[in-house]
């Protein structure tokens, strides 16, 4: 029992023998009021635009979305600390981790640990091949390998602060978004946008899910799930990308992607 709860408790029972306080029930009522919310849980989110709930036509987002999933599957209120940001790349992530204290405290007491990272860290491929230094997936094997290794850190960063306290920690995995997205994306993506995009979100899964596995967590295959086992299929036209607000999940999407995280359990582990 934590000490902030047994002091309630103890204020309770002084207040009873003691005849009563000012307000007749009002005493307990505040003190079920504490009670219930030191038994939520804190849910934090980490990484880009992929945990932002942009695309979702609804505003909610898959971060939100699966809160609520896990609030009524454990009966406990979830309340959500959003840290991901439009265009944090992971090494800007991990650096907040290793430096940010307000950032790191909300991670120590978090009991939900969220991540939805690299879609950000693809910018600068594009920016390669537009600008005519390389073509083709070769412009994005270097940022996919030091993707792969940034997430690896900020998942052990996750579980050093977590210090062993079980915790609850997940990550998404990113679908191929450009098959299917080739009249509005870039023309040098999209010529070629099935291979690259099934190349991009095939490499981000594999590291992604490889990482935060090591360390205790788990990950869901949102390509899988999305585009089929290749990572090729349209997932436009299987209703779960948002073509007007491309390239992200829509809401059907993004309830998608929530759901497939609570498949994943909701059994605290400690962390390594």
């Amino acid at each position: 029992m934590g000490a902030r709860r047994l002091t309630i408790l103890l204020a309770v029972v002084v207040c009873a023998l003691a005849a009563g306080c000012s307000g007749g029930s009002s005493a307990g009522d505040a003190a079920a009021s504490t009670s219930s919310a030191d038994d939520a849980l804190r849910l934090v989110s980490l990484g880009d635009s992929d945990a932002t709930g942009v695309g979702d036509e609804e505003g909610t987002g898959w971060v939100q979305r699966y809160a609520d999933l896990v609030a009524d599957e454990t009966g406990a209120d979830v309340e959500v600390v959003a840290h991901a940001q439009e265009g944090l790349t992971s090494d800007a992530l991990l650096a907040d981790l290793t430096s940010d204290q307000t950032l790191q405290d909300d991670v120590a007491a978090a009991d939900v640990v969220v991540v939805g990272a690299g879609g950000a860290d693809l910018n600068a491929g594009d920016d390669a091949w537009d600008a005519g230094t390389c073509t083709g997936t070769a412009c994005y094997e270097p940022l996919l390998a030091a993707y792969a290794e940034n997430i690896d850190g900020v998942a052990a960063q996750v579980a050093e602060l977590r210090a062993g306290r079980p915790t609850v920690f997940r990550a998404m995995t990113a679908p191929n978004t450009l098959t299917g997205a080739e009249d509005v994306i870039p023309p040098f993506l999209a010529a070629s946008a099935t291979e690259v995009g099934a190349f991009q979100a095939l490499s981000l899964r594999d590291s992604t899910c490889a990482a935060v596995r090591a360390h205790g967590g788990e990950c869901v295959d949102v390509v899988t799930a999305f585009n089929g086992p290749d990572g090729t299929q349209d997932a436009y036209a299987a209703g779960l990308l948002n073509h007007d607000d491309c390239c992200y999940p829509n809401a059907a999407g993004q309830q998608k992607i929530a759901e497939l995280l609570l498949q994943t359990g909701t059994e605290p582990r400690a962390l390594s």
